[in-house]
């Protein structure tokens, strides 16, 4: 799940509640790093956390470290030991004996690539994180737990669809299957949670999949927002499939979501789902059409 519009005078309370998970999950982190060394030590490849991984991050300043920064590490440690071009892609293929889809193999063999680091990212994160992938545990925090937070600090809780996953469009996910099977039933649990939002990808998902749960959205009031985000530099800032005007809804919600982030620091009861915002525009089709035009408006 996600916090959007976190007040900013709410943000540092928020950022100590996860201290201890960040610590929890550094500790899973450290098993990863030993798994990447016990999967490349054969090659002459190793890591280490503090010194190769940590670095890439934002963790001295309050930040969590991910697989995706044990992945960095992993691929410049291999672009160092090994090189760019032929020579990487004859060590994955010959030495490692794993498969590359055409196109990344084609941007790997490019001496000259300026990508080269992100390309290589995104084949360890679709076929070889797996192998040395620790599951999280501890570290996550109990859902009706966090949902009580982000209602006592007026953020806005959302859950992030990912749905199943057939060729991707980045190139850093592989085929897999997530929640459309059961899509209906957990829409309708998160609503009873309370969750207030949900945030889906329009460059991510078929437009099945999208008018799918943008019909469950709408049947359980909840708010819709943008989840586009960028992997890798060979992604456009500017979302080509969010210009389709079935989703122009979501440029309003960006804009109410700004406004909700910058009302909600100034005055509690100012927020998008407060007592007195639901009081004075009941539906929320109207709510995120006033917010909307306040955030135009700062």
């Amino acid at each position: 799940m996600t916090m959007h519009g976190v007040p900013h005078n709410r943000a540092a309370e928020l950022n100590t509640f996860f201290q201890p998970y960040r610590e929890r999950r550094n500790a899973r982190n450290r098993k990863m790093v030993a798994g990447v060394n016990d999967l490349m030590g054969k090659y002459g490849i190793a890591i280490d956390f503090d010194r190769d991984v940590l670095p890439l991050s934002n963790f001295s300043r309050g930040g969590s470290v991910t697989e995706r920064h044990i992945a960095s590490a992993l691929s410049r440690k291999l672009l160092e030991a090994v090189g760019a071009g032929e020579r990487l892609v004859q060590f994955i293929r010959g030495e490692m004996k794993l498969p590359l889809s055409p196109k990344i193999e084609g941007w790997l063999l490019d001496e000259n690539n300026p990508h080269a680091m992100y390309d290589l990212l995104g084949w360890v994160k679709s076929d070889l994180i797996a192998k040395f992938y620790v599951d999280a545990t501890d570290e996550c925090p109990d859902v009706e737990d966090i949902l009580r937070l982000s209602e006592e600090i007026g953020a806005i809780s959302a859950y992030a669809y990912l749905g199943d996953v057939g060729q991707s469009v980045t190139g850093d996910k592989r085929a897999q299957k997530f929640e459309d099977e059961y899509l209906d039933e957990l829409v309708a649990y998160i609503a009873r949670l309370g969750f207030r939002a949900i945030t889906y990808m329009p460059s991510r998902n078929t437009r099945a999949q999208l008018d799918r749960v943008r019909a469950l959205c709408e049947r359980y009031a909840l708010f819709q927002i943008s989840g586009e985000d960028i992997n890798s530099p060979r992604q456009s800032f500017v979302c080509e499939a969010q210009r389709d005007p079935a989703f122009r809804n979501l440029f309003f919600s960006t804009w109410a979501l700004i406004a909700h982030e910058w009302r909600a620091t100034a005055d509690p009861q100012g927020g998008l789902f407060s007592a007195r915002s639901v009081e004075k525009w009941p539906a929320l089709a109207d709510r995120v059409a006033a917010f909307a035009e306040f955030g135009r408006r700062l």
